[in-house]
């Protein structure tokens, strides 16, 4: 790069954001973080050309604010859940739709020109499809690619790295369950790692010759597995082996309804279980043109490992009675 640019991150503080602003800042560009809340994304203030503010992104005035100076703005908005509506609940459509919508609008009125928009595997597969989180990914995909601005879509698989919330829940869950009923257990899914995603983002940005504009692009890893090998694969690298066993689609559905009443983010809601209902593998899409993809059967094991057992200096301190 000739000159610094100047990059917004949307979502920045998450699983993904903190793997694309560590890309990013080690290509030296400055970043921009808005989140709802500080603290939750102090973390990345260890990079050394990340700034976070603190701000309403759904607040039109301030993501104006935001957007003006910036030349690249990168999407990783999204949400997994939301209440059922038609064609999808409020939840998809606020951050699906229309914040791409408000989004594209800023940028376009603040000159910004330059948007990578992380979508999903599974979009376009199946019209209409038959969850409502991709049938908002899709709407959403619409609106960017009909903003006049220089766009890149992404499609990652399913997402996986040290601080995932799908092998790491499975892995927790193997620890503690002698059997797990699974919904979606025959469903095939291609994983794509949290550094890859990473790099593909990079390299949108970084892309001088605007080979990736007005592209769209599957990510995903070279291996695909059902959703019950996945869970076999979490459950060995803690040393357990529960029987793991899939159940019919009604069963299902009531599974995921009860989790719903749960608090907290459920673990499947019914909506997912209607998105298992077409393979999150590649069919058609182009692949992302990255050297090489992580495999996850290489890494899994060591970092699911790494973070539920018990290391030998947490023995050591545990017979010393020590808590530091």
């Amino acid at each position: 790069m000739t000159k610094t640019k100047n990059v917004l991150v949307i979502g920045g503080s998450g699983f993904l954001g903190q793997a694309v602003c560590n890309q990013l800042a080690k290509a030296g560009y400055r970043i921009t973080v808005p989140t709802r809340r500080y603290d939750k994304a102090k973390h990345l203030l260890t990079l050394p050309t990340c700034q976070i503010i603190e701000a309403n992104i759904h607040d039109r005035a301030t993501l104006g604010r935001l957007v003006s100076g910036q030349d690249i703005v990168v999407n990783l908005l999204g949400v997994l859940h939301s209440k059922p509506g038609k064609p999808y609940g409020q939840n998809f459509r606020v951050n699906h739709v229309e914040f791409p919508k408000v989004l594209c609008t800023a940028m376009s009125k603040h000159g910004a020109k330059r948007i990578v928009h992380i979508s999903a595997l599974g979009v376009g597969v199946q019209n209409p499809a038959p969850s409502m989180y991709l049938r908002s990914k899709t709407d959403g995909e619409a609106v960017v690619k009909d903003s006049g601005l220089a766009w890149t879509i992404l499609r990652p698989s399913v997402v996986f790295g040290r601080e995932d919330k799908f092998l790491n829940t499975f892995a927790a869950l193997a620890k503690i369950a002698p059997f797990i009923p699974l919904a979606g257990a025959g469903a095939r899914f291609q994983p794509v790692s949290v550094g890859d995603v990473a790099k593909a983002v990079l390299t949108c940005v970084n892309d001088r010759s605007k080979e990736t504009l007005h592209n769209t692009y599957d990510l995903v890893g070279t291996e695909i597995f059902t959703l019950k090998e996945l869970v076999k694969i979490s459950a060995r690298a803690v040393g357990k082996s529960p029987l793991v066993f899939g159940i019919p689609d009604l069963a299902a559905k009531a599974q995921a309804f009860l989790m719903e009443l749960a608090p907290g983010e459920p673990l499947m809601s019914r909506d997912n279980v209607d998105s298992m209902k077409i393979d999150n593998i590649r069919t058609s899409g182009k692949i992302f043109p990255l050297p090489s993809y992580e495999c996850l059967s290489v890494v899994a094991h060591e970092y699911l490992r790494a973070k539920h057992l018990p290391s030998d200096l947490d023995e050591f301190r545990a017979r010393a009675h020590r808590q530091d």
